[in-house]
């Protein structure tokens, strides 16, 4: 009588397959397709980002050699913020898909606390294909462009007499689910150790299943 030896990397496979054909391989196997199918419908779509720099622009308690006028008022102390928004999508995004003044429109908001001052189109850091324009709004800064290609970004300096968080994009238009803040390296550190527990409470439930003969 012949002995045939299973080596192991045939019983690996012997294995993968058992788990691919069974109950609990084919939910595993449609789950992945769904979330693929949703990740690629999502970022097919213009996806839109903004990320925000702020520092002291001037203090009084420094000895400063210079002054700041801004529309003929000198400021002893001033705060800068710039916001950046970007299209990280694969599709271009038109000024015409963005919701009207009065309704939803892609703008800055600006924390009452922070006592704007003055605001500006900062071209240096827009684009140099994206013509866009601001304009205040009910204290907001209101964005608007004629198309923000994949990649092409928009940034807006805002000059204010208080230090204050809080600036942020928001709005709607057609094609964009969502305006999201960059993540931060604490953020990505977060989303990474999630998978990765995600990843080892599978390959614990996977073996316990295994081991129970499930599988």
């Amino acid at each position: 009588m012949k002995i045939v030896r299973t080596t192991p990397l045939k019983k690996f496979f012997n294995k993968l397959w058992g788990f691919l054909i069974s109950n609990v391989g084919a939910f595993f196997i449609g789950f992945s397709a769904l979330i693929i199918g949703v990740y690629q419908f999502y970022i097919n779509r213009p996806i839109i980002e903004y990320d925000t720099q702020s520092h002291s622009f001037i203090s009084s308690q420094n000895d400063n050699k210079f002054k700041v006028m801004v529309e003929n008022k000198e400021y002893d102390n001033l705060y800068q913020t710039v916001v950046i928004m970007q299209n990280n999508g694969q599709q271009p995004l038109a000024g015409s898909d963005v919701s009207r003044i009065g309704h939803d429109p892609i703008r800055i908001i600006v924390p009452q606390k922070a006592e704007m001052v003055h605001y500006t189109l900062d071209k240096p850091l827009t684009s140099t294909a994206v013509a866009a324009s601001l304009k205040e709004y009910r204290g907001d800064i209101i964005i608007t462009f004629d198309f923000l290609n994949p990649g092409d970004q928009i940034a807006v300096t805002i000059l204010h007499e208080k230090p204050a968080d809080g600036f942020r994009v928001t709005g709607s238009a057609l094609g964009v689910t969502d305006i999201s803040h960059v993540l931060t390296e604490r953020q990505i550190l977060w989303i990474v150790v999630s998978v990765l527990a995600g990843i080892y409470i599978l390959t614990l439930v996977l073996s316990i299943l295994d081991r129970k003969g499930y599988l």
